[in-house]
């Protein structure tokens, strides 16, 4: 190799090695004033905020990162929270576990009814809304989830708009996640990331996101607009209450696949890194805020490719209580291992994980979920 030639590849690699460097992960508080894509933002708050149901956001405090989610939140419409489910679902009570399940549902190409009735025995074509004998409380945990509404903005294609996901949804075009949520009784956190696809006038408008659909009391509601990769990608999480009145925070996220090429050689290939970092600063912040959690439940699809990927050995570190992969891929097109859980008990010894597990059937989704079962035993208490 010349010398000359030899000079440029290692002043290439030196000039990526600094713009990687500069590829931070730093989060602020922002204020969703007039519309969550407000440019604004303020100091944190100087005292705890109580569980409240205003939605708090945090986003990525680079410029670049600002401007590009702005613009593609300006393409879609409000989040929704309903923090109450239907009366007659059990509480979660002393004696009771938590059963918590994560999926990507390929923006409606998985039957939620369908996952729901098997996985949980709550059939919400039953009026009475009733949980089958046995299941206790739970949680879903959803990436992809879809919202149909003519409330939604305008919009042509651009570089703000995602091309359209049409998956077979059934004769009856499929229900949201709105509709779901009403049907089955659930309390709901649902805030859209991204337009699905431009209006072409011969469907209705579309918008997807993360979303937390509970059978149990949700407070906290909580957004954090993630370091912009190749599209905007919003975390969404809530709290509910242990037996013992201990807050768990239940977080869906939902990590980029790919960047584009120049932004690739840019950052090192630091696309999910860059999000896992953003997460842990926002929830951090969150944290920090208050009112003070503890106890933290993370799932969702982070789009990894190997179970050694960067992101996961940092999401690992933050969350040392998480359950080992199991060596089961979730992805069905690649076999890869893109959909995991994290959990942190904090200074609480009295709250576990028992179970975890790959789910076995894909409800017509191209992902297959996960479940995990969180455990409180009454007699311990905090250090």
């Amino acid at each position: 190799m010349p010398s000359v030639f030899r000079s440029r590849v290692a002043l290439l690699g030196l000039a990526i090695a600094v713009a990687a460097c500069g590829f931070n992960s730093t989060m602020e508080r922002a204020v969703p004033v007039e519309s969550y894509c407000s440019l604004e933002t303020r100091p944190p708050a100087v005292s705890a905020p109580p569980d409240t149901t205003e939605l708090r956001w945090y986003r990525a405090a680079q410029e670049r990162d600002v401007e590009l989610s702005s613009r593609w939140c300006a393409t879609v419409g409000e989040p929704v929270f309903r923090p109450d489910p239907a009366s007659g679902f059990p509480d979660w009570t002393q004696g009771r576990e938590l059963e918590a399940f994560t999926w990507n549902v390929d923006v409606g190409g998985g039957d939620l009814f369908a996952f729901l009735r098997s996985e949980t025995g709550l059939d919400c074509s039953d009026p009475a809304r009733a949980v089958a004998s046995g299941p206790g409380p739970l949680v879903l945990l959803v990436q992809e989830a879809w919202r149909r509404s003519d409330e939604l903005p305008v919009v042509e294609s651009s570089s703000d708009v995602p091309w359209t996901v049409d998956p077979d949804r059934g004769p009856d075009g499929g229900a949201d996640i709105v509709e779901v949520a009403e049907r089955c009784g659930l309390a709901l956190l649902y805030v859209p990331s991204a337009r699905n696809g431009p209006d072409s006038g011969d469907r209705p408008r579309e918008d997807k996101g993360n979303a937390i659909l509970s059978s149990i009391p949700l407070t906290a509601p909580i957004a954090f607009d993630l370091p912009f990769e190749a599209g905007r990608k919003v975390a969404v999480a809530a709290t509910v209450r242990a037996p013992g009145g201990e807050r768990v925070r239940i977080v869906s996220a939902h990590f980029d696949v790919a960047s584009t090429l120049t932004r690739t050689l840019l950052s090192g290939n630091q696309t999910r890194a860059r999000q896992a970092d953003g997460l842990i600063e926002g929830l951090r912040r969150a944290e920090d805020e208050g009112p003070l959690n503890g106890v933290t439940l993370l799932g969702g699809d982070f789009n990894t490719w190997s179970a050694r990927e960067t992101a996961l050995k940092r999401m690992r570190a933050s969350f040392p209580d998480s359950p080992e992969w199991d060596g089961e891929s979730t992805w069905r097109p690649l076999g890869l291992p893109v959909d995991h859980f994290f959990f942190r008990r904090g200074p609480f010894d009295n709250v576990s994980v028992s179970e975890y597990a790959r789910l076995e059937t894909d409800y017509g989704s191209d992902h297959f979920g996960r479940r995990i079962v969180v455990e409180y035993a009454p007699s311990a208490v905090p250090d």
